[in-house]
Order: C-alpha cells, then structure tokens, then sequence
C-alpha cells in the first residue's frame, strides 16, 4: 500500500514502518512461531531449531525483478542447494517523495517477505539506510535530511 504522513518523511519513520511490518508478518505467521534461531557466542555459532545452521544466501534485490517473478527467483535459488535469502530495503524506491510510501508492485517488500516464508527460508533483511547497490545516494533518498549531508566530487 502507499502510505502518506503529514511529516516530511525521515529515516526514522521509514525505519518504523519496516520494523512494523517485519513484527506484524512474524506474528501473524503461526508456522514460524515455535521455530528458534539464535547466535552461540561461546562455540561461535548459529543455531536454528536446535541445529548448527551455515545459511548459504541468494542475494535478491526484489525491487529489482519483476514482482510476478520473485517465486520462482526464490524457488531456483533453493533448488541451486541454497538455504537462506538476503536483500536491501531500497528506500529511495519505498520513499519517493517526502512522507509518502510506496509498497506496491515491485516495492511489496510484504509480499516478498512472505514468498520467502512460504518457500521455508530465512530472510536476512539489511534494511540500511545506506545499500550502496549502484543507487544515487546508495538508496537513501535524495529529499531526505541525510542526502543533504551527502557530497558528490570530482576530485
């Protein structure tokens, strides 16, 4: 959905909505509700459901391929034997102009969370600000306060 604020549009509220949206499909979801993952410092390891977990990842930028695409992109990436999905948050794209937000089509970041979900993989979700990915700004968009901050030289 777009979503308009009355604010300028910052970081922060970007942020919110991500976590927002990111808690809300975690608990709605009851199949993943008794699953575990977590960090073991002491042996230097990840576990995931009781077991040592080595996640081998596809990196998937979904705001770039076509959202009637991304199912089988995440089903030909399990198929190759990989085991976990990674992928920026664009905010330039989520934040085209100050206070409105876009998460349709291309920009259903719900939508691509819940494909990989459904296909039984983590996501790991680098929600930045800054993604580099070759974007103007690196993804941060160029109305907000921080792209003021930003200075692009020659030299």
């Amino acid at each position: 959905a777009v979503v308009s604020t009355q604010s300028t549009g910052t970081l922060r509220e970007m942020l919110l909505i991500i976590a927002s949206l990111s808690t809300l499909l975690l608990q709605s979801n009851t199949a993943w509700a008794d699953r575990e993952f977590y960090i073991d410092w002491e042996n230097d390891r990840f576990v995931k459901d009781g077991e040592t977990f080595q996640y081998a990842s596809a990196g998937m930028h979904y705001f770039r391929i076509p959202h009637q695409y991304w199912n089988h992109r995440v089903m030909a990436a399990k198929s190759a034997g990989l085991n976990a999905i990674q992928t920026y948050v664009a905010w330039n794209g989520h934040e085209p102009s100050p206070g409105v937000y876009n998460f349709e089509g291309d920009y259903d970041l719900e939508g691509f969370i819940q494909i990989v979900q459904a296909n039984e993989m983590p996501l790991i979700l680098r929600v930045g600000p800054y993604i580099c990915a070759e974007w103007n700004f690196g993804g941060i968009p160029p109305n907000n306060k921080v792209g003021e901050c930003i200075y692009i030289t020659d030299k």
